[in-house]
């Protein structure tokens, strides 16, 4: 392979001749070889972003010769476009300056050949000096993780809604089917299968709705903070002017935070939007571990509903069907939560004026994201859209349990009913079978599934 030789601060570096990266990405790419994971897509383009909206910024400012800023720019929609490597894995050094440096080095060198330079050379663009003019990597990183958490959150929401109509739709084709409701696993009162859909889409909405309020405070960013937030090297309408550009950019509305010495020590706005998508993973586990209960069987369980068959269950018993995705979905979940106790950790892992943590931070929250949008999509469509019921098994546990007693208890009163429903489990007879003739009118299913007495 040839090589070129490039000059840094610890000495003399070995640097692939046709590499766009330099000296700072081949030291961490060798230092770092530790997962295999890279950076998300939206992440290098919100990074990238903000590298060109900085160019464009200084140059308005005076700071920046404009035939360099443009250069930049242009590099920098190359990289968004994906047109060079970007390949260093996520644990890296703290505060994820390899990142920083390594997209400096790409589009110094991108700009200066545009210029007619040479890679290495960094003449007439300097990926400090110029790339990096007015910024640091503390506060390109955060800045960088809130823009990609906003992107992506788009989809999410997107397919939650999707998911939300799905469950809907399901609450009105089965608002009839009365069928038992259970508490603590035993028999409780009479629902209706639309009821339990409809408590469903209304806990997805719940979740979405505070995932929606957390997510604002990404708008914030503290870009022009620099390095603890002072915005030393930097002009005094240097951040606002980058959050107009950023938002121009983006197509979103962002805004100068309020404190950046804040932003660049406090990861608390990752945290509350990682603690939403843990509420939603936790209705979402919650709502596929019920799908899985109630189409449990075909003969051994409740029985009550069918769930899409996917693909074979089993390698071993013929003809057995798995709830596959609702299993699917309970992974996710589970991993979701998972997810979010390591941002705590980091979060708390801030330290004076920096919390360096940030590369984790963001791999954590973007992943949260993806696994929950792409869940989110699977479960509606493969799941849920396709659930079926079970009319006969519905009915048959209606009339055997003894969910209707609670609605006798105001006119035969609580003892002389619970005597009613031990003697109906003691003979294993149907609960009416036993109640009085006066009393049977009370016996209406349906009725009991809302306000019944007058």
């Amino acid at each position: 392979m040839n090589m070129r030789i490039e000059n840094d601060a610890l000495g003399d570096v070995e640097v692939p001749a046709d590499s766009y990266g330099g000296s700072f990405y081949t030291r961490a790419k060798k230092n770092f070889n530790i997962s295999g994971l890279e950076s998300p897509a939206s992440f290098r383009v919100a990074f990238a972003w903000i590298k060109m909206a900085a160019a464009s910024v200084n140059s308005e400012l005076g700071h920046l010769d404009s035939k360099l800023a443009e250069a930049i720019i242009s590099a920098g929609t190359e990289f968004v476009d994906g047109k060079f490597e970007y390949d260093l894995d996520v644990y890296q050094a703290g505060a994820g300056t390899p990142y920083n440096m390594h997209l400096n080095e790409i589009l110094a060198n991108r700009a200066s050949e545009s210029l007619g330079g040479e890679k290495g050379k960094y003449d007439p663009v300097h990926p400090n000096n110029h790339v990096n003019m007015a910024q640091s990597s503390n506060d390109t990183n955060p800045t960088a993780t809130r823009i990609a958490a906003l992107m992506d959150l788009k989809a999410l929401f997107a397919n939650g809604n999707e998911l939300i109509n799905s469950l809907a739709k399901k609450s009105v084709e089965y608002k009839d089917v009365v069928k038992v409701g259970r508490t603590h696993l035993q028999d409780a009162v009479p629902i209706t299968l639309g009821q339990e859909f409809e408590a469903y889409a209304s806990s997805i909405r719940g979740a979405l709705a505070r995932l929606d309020a957390a997510q604002d405070e990404l708008r914030m960013l503290g870009i022009g903070g620099t390095a603890t937030g002072s915005g030393i090297n930097t002009h005094p309408e240097f951040t606002e002017k980058m959050c107009a550009e950023l938002s121009r950019l983006s197509g979103m509305d962002l805004r100068p935070a309020d404190n950046k010495f804040e932003t660049t020590h406090s990861m608390a706005a990752f945290l509350a939007v990682s603690s939403g998508l843990r509420g939603l993973a936790t209705e979402l586990l919650r709502i596929s571990n019920d799908l899985r209960l109630l189409s449990s069987g075909p003969y051994g369980g409740l029985g009550e509903i069918e769930l899409p068959e996917v693909e074979p269950g089993s390698s071993i018993m013929p003809g057995k069907v798995n709830p596959s995705v609702a299993e699917c979905m309970s992974m996710i979940s589970i991993q979701v939560i998972g997810l979010d106790h390591a941002i705590a950790l980091c979060a708390q892992q801030g330290q004076l004026e920096l919390n360096w943590h940030t590369p984790l931070i963001m791999l954590d929250l973007l992943h949260q994201i993806g696994i929950l949008t792409n869940g989110m999509d699977m479960f509606g469509k493969l799941c849920v859209d396709g659930v079926s019921i079970k009319e006969k098994n519905i009915q048959s546990n209606l009339e055997r349990s003894t969910a209707m007693a609670t609605a006798l208890a105001p006119y035969m009163g609580y003892h002389e009913v619970a005597e009613l429903v031990n003697e109906a489990i003691e003979k294993d007879v149907p609960f009416a079978s036993l109640v009085p003739e006066e009393f049977k009118k009370y016996l209406v299913a349906d009725k009991m599934t809302q306000p019944n007495r007058n």
